[in-house]
């Protein structure tokens, strides 16, 4: 496992599914993720990370989660979290579930992906495309959840040629084994896995280490 080199100009902060649904008690699933997600303080570290990547002047990409209501009657082949989030209507485009953590609002700079519609954006919405434009190889990966949405962008990302640096403690998932599972595969896929504030420090400096290459070169 390499430390990757945060560049402002081709990283990005990337956090899955910053929403009501996960994140809030008013969610939908709160009884299946609200206990990881206040144990590990999930909404002020992404909070945290968020502001150190405007510090560092590193974008910020959201990959969310949505369903319209024409999707939630037409859809006939569900698997198991599909049906759970079905039956809850999580993330109905329509509701509150879906909104964006107000702690987390998207500013004007923060990019946010079409939505993906099961676990990974690289197959069901346009962040591959999104990323390569704008010359990102390399992200720094947060959000929820841990053992799914999480996960399946790591593996897709890694899959698609990017670096990943995981941020382990700002995720959550339903219940403590879950969120083990997926801790023990971000050990083996990631190029990195490093903590809340480990990420800060580095993401607030990446405009400096751009600097330190462009000087160098």
């Amino acid at each position: 496992m390499s430390d990757l080199t945060f560049d402002a100009s081709s990283t990005a902060l990337l956090i899955t599914d910053p929403q009501i649904d996960f994140l809030k008690p008013e969610s939908v699933v709160w009884d299946k993720v609200g206990e990881t997600v206040e144990s590990n303080a999930v909404v002020d570290k992404l909070a945290q990370l968020r502001e150190a990547a405007q510090e560092g002047d590193v974008p910020i990409v959201y990959s969310p989660h949505y369903y319209e209501d024409d999707e939630f009657e037409s859809w006939d082949s569900l698997n198991t979290i599909d049906q759970i989030m079905f039956d809850t209507r999580m993330f109905d485009v329509d509701g509150p579930g879906s909104d964006f953590v107000p702690k987390l609002e998207p500013d004007d700079e923060t990019f946010v992906l079409s939505p993906h519609k099961q676990l990974s954006g690289f197959w069901s919405n346009d962040v591959n495309t999104q990323l390569r434009q704008r010359g990102i190889d390399t992200l720094v990966l947060a959000g929820m959840s841990a053992n799914l949405c999480v996960e399946s962008h790591l593996r897709d990302a890694v899959e698609n040629g990017f670096e990943v640096a995981t941020v382990t403690d700002a995720t959550a998932a339903a219940g403590e084994d879950a969120l083990e599972a997926a801790l023990t595969n971000f050990n083996f896929i990631a190029h990195e896995t490093i903590t809340t504030d480990e990420a800060t420090d580095r993401l607030a400096n990446a405009d400096s280490e751009t600097e330190t290459a462009d000087t160098t070169a």
